[in-house]
C-alpha cells in the first residue's frame, strides 16, 4: 500500500494531484500499457456510468451542454479534468484489464479513518496514472496523511474480488444485518412516481399481502414496503402532506407492520426548494457561493423554481441539528425502519461555508449525523438504503447502496439521450452500471441495482428485456425490488413471476463472475464453475442466456 503524507504545512487551494505513477513501476510495460487496457471507470457517485472502456474507445462524457445544473452529478468533485482520447477519469476503486489480469487502483483511506476521496486519472500517451484528492479548502499539516493507496493484479475475476473483500472487510455490512440475506420489497417510485396518496398505499399494502407476487413468494428473507417521494410538503420541508395523507403516518406504518413489512421512507435531507418553508424562514442555510449565489445541486422539473434546486451548507452547526432533528422524526416519532437518503452527492458541493474546511469534512460530520439512529426507541433495528451516494466518503455508514442510475420502464430513453445525458434514468445504462460494478458486490457494498419490472402496464419492456434485468440483479445484486401493482397482475405476468422465482431457486448458492468482452457483451460464470452464460445488451437481441457445463 502507497500511504502519501504531506511535506509541508500547506492550505489547499484547489485539488492537489499528490502522485504520478509510471505502469512500468507495476507490469511488464512491454506487453502491458494504458492504450491496450480496458478501464473499469469505478465513479464517484452512485449515478456515474460504470462499464469499461475499450481500447481505442473514449469514456462516456460526464458533463451535460444543454443543462448545466447536471453537471455537478457526475464530475469528481471540484476537478479540471475531463475525459478525452488519451485521458480516461476513475474514482474510489477501478482497475485495467488485459483479457485475465487485473491492475486494480483502490482508495482505502476511508476505511479506517476520513481522507479526501481519489480521482485517478488514466493517460495512455504517457502511460501514467496520476492521483487527484478532493481537498479544495482543507488546512494540511506536515506528516498529515492525505491518501492510502491499494494497487495490486489478480489473475482472475475471483481472485480480484477475493482481494477487494480483504482489504475492505466486513465489518460495515454489520449495519444491515438485520435485514437478512438477501432483503427484498416493493417501492412506491417506479408506478407512481410523485402521485401518491393514503388510499394508494393502501390498496397497494393490501394488494401486495394477498397476491403470490415475487416478494411474498420467493423470499423467506426481510421484507420492506417503501413510500416514495410525494409524502413530503417540499423538498426541504420533511412533513408529511396532509392533502395526501390526512391521518399522517401512524396507522399506516401499523398497517405495514402488521402485514409482516419493514416501513421505509425516502429522503434527500441535503437538498432544498427555495421555495420552501425551511429555505424562507432559514435562508442563510442554504449554500451560496464566493459571489453570494446559491449553488444549483441539480435540475428537476418537478422540483425547485424552474426546475434548479440547491444544497444546504452543512457546515453550519444549526443545518446539522435540524437534520438530526428531521431524522429523529421519521425514526422516533413515525416508526420508519429502512430509510432511503437519496441525492447525498449534493454535501460535496463546493461553496462559501460558513466554517471554512474542505468539502469531504462536511459531508462525513452530515452522514454520521443523518444515519446515527441505529435503532428506534422501541429497540428495532433501522438501516438506510444510499443513493446517489459519495461512493468512498460513504459505504462504512450506508453500506447498502444504489450502484447505478436509476432504471426506467423503458429499455432505452430517447429524450435523455438527445440531451446526450450519461447520467439518465435508463433501464439500459443501469444493468450496464450493475454489470461494471459487479466486483464491488459483497465486498465494498451490497449492491442495489434498482427495481426489477415485471409488469405489462405503463411498461414498454419486452419479456427477454425484464428476464435479464432481473438476471442482472440476482447475480449482482443483494436486494431485491419491485413497484409494479400486486393487485394487477395477468396471467402473463404470473407466468413472468414463475420463471424469475424458478430462476432465483435454481442459481441461489452460486457465486457469479463476469467478463466485458466488447461494448454490450459479457461472458458470466460461477466460482463452481458449474455454469457459464452470456449477456447481450444490444437493442434487438437482448438476451441472457445461462447453461450447465457437461
Amino acid at each position: 500500500m502507497k500511504t502519501y503524507t504531506v511535506h509541508e504545512d500547506y492550505f489547499a487551494n484547489e485539488n492537489s494531484i499528490i502522485d504520478v505513477l509510471n505502469l512500468e513501476s507495476f507490469v511488464d510495460a512491454t506487453k502491458y500499457r494504458i492504450d491496450n487496457a480496458c478501464i473499469n471507470t469505478g465513479g464517484w457517485q452512485s449515478w456515474n456510468p460504470c462499464t469499461e472502456v475499450f481500447p481505442g474507445k473514449k469514456q462516456l462524457p460526464l458533463t451535460c451542454h444543454f443543462i448545466h445544473q447536471w453537471n455537478s452529478y457526475l464530475v469528481f468533485p471540484e476537478s479540471k479534468y475531463k475525459p478525452s482520447k488519451n485521458i480516461i477519469l476513475g474514482q474510489f476503486v477501478t482497475y485495467l484489464r488485459w483479457e485475465n489480469l487485473y491492475l486494480v487502483f483502490a482508495s482505502v483511506g476511508n476505511v479506517n479513518g476520513i481522507l479526501p476521496p481519489v480521482q485517478f486519472i488514466f493517460n495512455r500517451r504517457e502511460n501514467s496514472v496520476s492521483i487527484e484528492i478532493c481537498d479544495k479548502g482543507n488546512s494540511w499539516k506536515k506528516d498529515d496523511i492525505t491518501a492510502r493507496i491499494e494497487i495490486f493484479t489478480a489473475e482472475s475475476f475471483f481472485e480480484c474480488k477475493d482481494k477487494l473483500a480483504s482489504i475492505f472487510g466486513n465489518e460495515h455490512f454489520k449495519a444491515v444485518s438485520s435485514l437478512g440475506k438477501k432483503p427484498a420489497g416493493w417501492e412506491s417510485w417506479y408506478n407512481h412516481y410523485t402521485d401518491i396518496n393514503e388510499k394508494l398505499i393502501y390498496e397497494d399494502l393490501k394488494n401486495l399481502t394477498q397476491s403470490n407476487n415475487i416478494v411474498n413468494t420467493a423470499f423467506n428473507t426481510s421484507k420492506i414496503f417503501q413510500i416514495d417521494d410525494g409524502w413530503e410538503k417540499a423538498l426541504g420541508d420533511w412533513q408529511v402532506r396532509e392533502d395526501r395523507f390526512p391521518e399522517g403516518f401512524k396507522n399506516i406504518i401499523s398497517n405495514i407492520e402488521a402485514a409482516g413489512f419493514i416501513p421505509g421512507l425516502w429522503i434527500a435531507p441535503f437538498i432544498i426548494d427555495s421555495r420552501s418553508s425551511t429555505a424562507k424562514e432559514h435562508p442563510d442555510w442554504l449554500l451560496h457561493d464566493e459571489k453570494g449565489m446559491l449553488v444549483p445541486a441539480g435540475y428537476n422539473p418537478l422540483w425547485g423554481k424552474n426546475g434548479t434546486f440547491y444544497c444546504l451548507d452543512l457546515s453550519r452547526d444549526e443545518v446539522i441539528e435540524h437534520l438530526h432533528s428531521v431524522m429523529d422524526t421519521l425514526i422516533n416519532k413515525w416508526g420508519f425502519r429502512y430509510i432511503k437518503l437519496d441525492f447525498l452527492y449534493a454535501g460535496m458541493l463546493w461553496g462559501n461555508y460558513e466554517q471554512k474546511t474542505a468539502s469531504y469534512k462536511i459531508y462525513s460530520r452530515a452522514l454520521h449525523t443523518i444515519t446515527s439512529f441505529t435503532n428506534t426507541k422501541d429497540g428495532s433495528p433501522v438501516t438506510y438504503l444510499g443513493c446517489g451516494v459519495p461512493f468512498e466518503l460513504s459505504f462504512k455508514k450506508l453500506p447498502l447502496s444504489r450502484i447505478g442510475c436509476d432504471t426506467y420502464e423503458k429499455w432505452k430513453n430517447p429524450v435523455m439521450r438527445l440531451l446526450r445525458w450519461n447520467g439518465r434514468n435508463e433501464a439500459y445504462l443501469n444493468v450496464v452500471d450493475t454489470l461494471g460494478h459487479a466486483l464491488w458486490n459483497k465486498t465494498i457494498f451490497l449492491n442495489d441495482p434498482d427495481v426489477i419490472f415485471i409488469r405489462n402496464e405503463n411498461c414498454s419492456l419486452a419479456a427477454n428485456q425484464k428476464y435479464l434485468i432481473s438476471g442482472v440483479s440476482g447475480m449482482f445484486g443483494s436486494q431485491l425490488m419491485y413497484s409494479d401493482d400486486p393487485g394487477k397482475e395477468d396471467s402473463e405476468e404470473k407466468m413472468m413471476t414463475k420463471i424469475l422465482i424458478d430462476y432465483a431457486e435454481k442459481y441461489e448458492n452460486e457465486e457469479f463472475g463476469i467478463t466485458q468482452t466488447a461494448e454490450d457483451f459479457y461472458k458470466v460464470f460461477t466460482k463452481s464453475g458449474k455454469y457459464n452464460g452470456t449477456i447481450n445488451l444490444k437493442d434487438d437481441e437482448v438476451v441472457l442466456i445461462i447453461e450447465e457445463n457437461k
